[in-house]
């Protein structure tokens, strides 16, 4: 109901406001020539004002927009999470007010007086006001007007039954025009992204691109405007409120209060904005933009900006299947490099802000809510007071509560697994440190180390090795490299993928997670004692360290960019024992062993990102464990993760080697499914029954996508071969190159 109304340009010519005379006095004359039947002086007023409120705000948003960042005497400095609550906002915040109330009173000279927001308003942001002026402009005469203002407040206000009925009455009339049935408060990207379809549905590949390129950069124009609306909290007399408010605060914690609820504002707004623009009715319409376009441009062989687009839709969607498919079908028919798959600037730069926006919306809504305790799993894995720093993962907004029901959920969960605490204590439940073994058996173990040892690369994550070690490893994308090449089987990267997410599918069990938890990078590595001669046996072979801060003197931590903050939890699953040295421990805030554990196959240990800890040197041997980094951040989880299953599920490798029961079994635990016949049902080892293996939603899918197939016989290449059909059934079906086909020539925006 309350949708903010987007920057217009709405023209009437011949009014000029003055100081006494605004949109609000306007609206106000309006509504009272309506209540007395005055049509013509209704229908002019609300039209005047209408057209004075959309010059105000047009020129209130440059002014924001110049202002921007307090281009004033404090300077410019970027705001994030590290200075958004301290004293320092406060000097760009007045800076920025009275930058812009120097901007308004040039704009508007001649008025004396810029009052607050008042319900008038509300009326012109929900176009309320359209109510009025479709009635008056409709006994002033004035028809396309009155149809418009109808089909304009029904657009904010859909299925309202009297609006309804007026527009089925107006479409009655003969004198009604198709042209008169439009939304006057319509964002001028949307008007082009119409005409856009418009071409698309002619196949005029041309035509949409042009109209696409122009929707598309109208777009973020309009998000600019309407996220400049949203400084309205610094307009001098809401700041001048607020400053005063924090003057006569008694404690620190109320000051942060008043500048929280202030942020609150802001960000919210700004989260509208970006909701309200994007919105469509099956989807987002920004990523839209960019699956038509890479579409467009493929039909007219443009392929270095189809991959572009491509690229780009996948920033904004990185696990979207179809777009990933066009990108290694660029890649392989259409030679596309990595640099042709580059995101387009505007869409890094509208990305980056939105994720930094959200990040301290995040913190925002975390500050109204009491941070959960820290306890411990054993009296050694301890975390004490002041051995923790505050982490935006401690909210309860993230972590579900720990009830009996979890705990009985968790044991099965483990159960079903073969995965055993570690040390077999239940004091562990409310940790966020978390240690445990059986996440992988030792035919995996196995398996993955030599996939570690086959290359020999140098991996691109841990750093660190001294001279006494040889560090060897692959990410995810360098296994699936090695897979191509031939060098690695499928399998292999299969099994790389499978025991990395059996980890974090145990941490977010564990965790008992309210949002997703994302891969943000994961790599096998493995270090290998070389000189034990010249090592120094009681120095760690890699100091202690956060991974995602830079660990001070003081033995606080610091968040900075470079050092990854958008990674929230670790985790490590160990493959191998036969080694000495090389235990893992955690640390204290001073730096000093908190509590060591030994590596073995199958063990995981995983903790936030925070967390202090370190490694004990190696002295003989080679140590190896998949170590991966996980964000809550969708923006940046691993892309490269995504790409290498799809390209897996594409493969026509042929699965070589045993699957054996517990993997067969945890197959089934990730889908639901159960075993309803098997070898002695059946008569014979190698045959099995699974109900539940896909859902009805996705059989009915399925079955669409039969449906887009071809209807024949489906044996017609079997010349000698007697079909197993009759006269009596008819087969449809499609391929798996069919289907890919499709997908790539239709794309999603069918």
């Amino acid at each position: 109901m309350t949708m903010p109304a987007p920057v217009f340009v709405f023209l009437v010519l011949g009014f000029q406001a003055s100081a006494d005379v605004t949109y609000r006095s306007l609206y106000q004359d309006g509504v009272d020539a309506y209540n007395q039947g005055q049509w013509s002086g209704c229908y002019t007023h609300l039209m005047d004002a209408l057209q004075d409120y959309h010059k105000y705000h047009q020129e209130m948003t440059q002014c924001w927009k110049q202002c921007r960042y307090g281009n004033g005497e404090a300077g410019h400095f970027d705001i994030d999470a590290s200075n958004f609550l301290q004293p320092q906002y406060l000097d760009m915040a007045s800076a920025m007010s009275e930058c812009f109330q120097n901007c308004r009173v040039s704009k508007f000279p001649d008025r004396t007086d810029f009052p607050e927001d008042s319900e008038i308003d509300q009326n012109f942001e929900d176009h309320s006001l359209y109510d009025y002026l479709q009635i008056c402009a409709y006994k002033s005469g004035q028809l396309e007007v009155a149809i418009s203002a109808t089909f304009t407040y029904l657009a904010a206000h859909p299925g309202h039954e009297d609006m309804t009925s007026n527009i089925n009455f107006y479409r009655s009339l003969p004198e009604a025009q198709d042209s008169f049935f439009y939304d006057r408060e319509k964002p001028q990207f949307k008007l082009s992204y119409s005409k856009a379809l418009d071409s698309y549905k002619k196949q005029d590949w041309l035509g949409t691109v042009r109209h696409m390129e122009e929707s598309v950069k109208l777009y973020y124009g309009e998000v600019q405007n309407c996220l400049a609306l949203c400084n309205a909290p610094l307009e001098p007399l809401k700041l001048e409120r607020m400053l005063r408010k924090i003057s006569e605060a008694a404690e620190e914690s109320d000051r942060k209060r008043i500048l929280r609820d202030h942020w609150s504002k802001i960000l919210e707004c700004k989260e509208n904005c970006r909701t309200k623009l994007d919105l469509l009715e099956n989807g987002s319409i920004l990523k839209e933009h960019y699956n038509y376009l890479q579409f467009s441009y493929y039909k007219i062989n443009d392929i270095k900006r189809a991959a572009g687009c491509t690229g780009t839709y996948l920033l904004i969607n990185p696990t979207d299947e179809s777009a990933l498919f066009n990108k290694d079908y660029y890649s392989r028919h259409h030679q596309a490099t990595a640099d042709d798959f580059k995101p387009r600037t505007d869409a890094v730069q509208y990305v980056t802000e939105k994720n930094k926006d959200a990040l301290l919306l995040q913190l925002v809504r975390h500050m109204r809510t009491e941070h959960s305790t820290h306890r411990s799993f054993s009296q050694d894995l301890e975390r004490h007071d002041d051995d923790t720093a505050p982490s935006p993962a401690a909210s309860r907004e993230i972590f579900g509560a720990r009830s009996s029901a979890f705990l009985k959920e968790l044991n099965d969960f483990r159960a079903r697994r073969g995965i055993t605490e570690y040390g077999g204590s239940e004091t562990s439940f409310n940790s966020r440190r978390v240690a445990a073994d059986g996440v992988i058996g030792a035919d995996q173990c196995e398996q993955l180390m030599h996939l570690a040892s086959v290359g020999g690369a140098s991996g691109n994550m841990f750093r660190g090795a001294t001279d006494y070690e040889r560090f060897e490893g692959f990410t995810v994308s360098q296994a699936a490299e090695l897979a191509r090449e031939g060098l690695v089987s499928a399998e292999l990267v299969r099994l790389f993928l499978e025991a990395s997410e059996a980890g974090r599918a145990y941490l977010a069990k564990y965790l008992n997670l309210k949002i997703n938890l994302m891969f943000q990078h994961t790599e096998l590595v493995c270090r290998t004692a070389l000189d034990t001669e010249r090592l120094e046996s009681n120095k760690p072979r890699r100091p202690v360290h956060s991974d995602n801060c830079f660990i001070q003197r003081d033995g606080s931590c610091l968040k900075r960019p470079q050092r990854q903050t958008h990674r929230d939890f670790t985790g490590l699953l160990y493959l191998n024992d036969d080694f000495e040295g090389g235990d893992f421990y955690f640390a204290h805030r001073n730096s000093s062993e908190q509590v060591t554990l030994r590596p073995k196959c199958g063990r995981f240990i995983g903790f936030e990102s925070d967390d202090y800890h370190g490694v004990l040197p190696m002295t003989s041997g080679r140590r190896c464990m998949l170590a991966t980094l996980y964000t809550f951040n969708p923006a940046t989880q691993d892309l490269a993760r995504a790409e290498t299953q799809t390209a897996l599920r594409s493969s026509s490798t042929v699965r070589t080697g045993r699957v054996t029961s517990r993997d067969f079994q945890l197959l089934l635990d990730r889908k639901g499914a159960r075993v309803s016949l098997a070898e002695d049902d059946l008569s014979g080892s190698q045959r099995v029954a699974v109900d539940s293996f896909t859902t009805e939603d996705q059989c009915r899918q399925l079955i669409r996508l039969a449906n887009m197939g071809v209807t024949s016989d489906g044996y017609e290449s079997a010349r000698d071969r007697l079909s197993p059909h009759t006269n009596y059934e008819r087969f449809t079906g499609i391929t798996v190159s069919l289907a890919a086909k499709k997908i790539i020539v239709s794309s999603s925006a069918y």
